[in-house]
Order: C-alpha cells, then sequence, then structure tokens
C-alpha cells in the first residue's frame, strides 16, 4: 500500500486522454525531461530523454527515447552516440556536459512506429528547426507564396 496524504479528491481535475502511438512523421519538439538510469539487465547506464511536441494537433504530447551511453555492447555505445550527436546537431549545441542543456531547444524530430511494438514511438531522425519549410505563406511572415510565384524582381 502507499498513501496518497490523505483522502485523493477525483471529482476534481481532468482525466487522461487516449495515449495511442502517434502517427509517422515530422514534429516540431523539444526535449522536456531527462534523466541517466540503469539499464534493465543493471550492465550499463542509459540516457532517458522525453520529448514533447510543440505544435499542430499533437501539441502537448510526449515521446521518448533511450540512448545506452554506457553499455558493455561497444555497438549499443555506438549507436546512441550517433543519435545523440544528431541530436546535438540539431539542437545546435555541439558541447555540452549536462542534458539539461539540450531542454527546451526547438528541433525537428522524423517519428515512427517501432516494427516490433506497433504501440510505440520510436525517433527515426532529427534536424534543426529551422530546416523546416514554411507550411502556409503566413508561416512564412507575409505573402511569401505570391513572390514565389512571380519571383524576387516583382
Amino acid at each position: 500500500m502507499a498513501s496518497l496524504g490523505g483522502t485523493y479528491d477525483a471529482s476534481q481535475g481532468e482525466q487522461m486522454s487516449e495515449r495511442s502511438v502517434l502517427p509517422p512523421g515530422e514534429y516540431l519538439a523539444a526535449i522536456a525531461k531527462s534523466d541517466v538510469s540503469d539499464t534493465r539487465a543493471g550492465t550499463g547506464r542509459k540516457l532517458d530523454l522525453e520529448f514533447e511536441i510543440l505544435d499542430g494537433p499533437h501539441k502537448g504530447r510526449r515521446f521518448w527515447t533511450t540512448l545506452n551511453l554506457w553499455n558493455p555492447s561497444q555497438q549499443a555505445v555506438e549507436i546512441a552516440q550517433r543519435e545523440l550527436n544528431t541530436i546535438c546537431h540539431a539542437a545546435g549545441k555541439l558541447r555540452v556536459t549536462d542534458s539539461q542543456e539540450l531542454h527546451s531547444v526547438p528541433i525537428l524530430v522524423k517519428l515512427g512506429v517501432d516494427k516490433n511494438d506497433p504501440d510505440r514511438n520510436v525517433p527515426k531522425g532529427y534536424r534543426p528547426a529551422t530546416a523546416a519549410a514554411p507550411r502556409s505563406p503566413a508561416a512564412a511572415g507575409g505573402d511569401a507564396g505570391t513572390t514565389a510565384r512571380r519571383g524576387p524582381w516583382a
């Protein structure tokens, strides 16, 4: 048993929304939380990253990735280092001493679905948020569509 510190009142507040897998695609997201923990086997340590989607219909939804940076398997370490390197490049932070330095930096994350667990999203790639093409002329900060049709000389 675990004490809840008094009577918990579930009549107040919201209930959780459905937590279905996110559709594959590219999302503007940022690392919201990070932590180092032991691997399940207890033979290494991993960096756990929690991302939050920053815009669109899935704004506020979260997804996770785990980086086995300290592991007896050199292959697991190399894979984790490549992923962390890509995240750092996307965030524009090439030298970090603490994962918190990567928090709240918008980046584009390409999400897929885990082939072994169809109820789980997995990041497939990362790139700078500045690499995103505007979705509409308004997002570009004006009448970009008209200028593109007429040309920059117009």
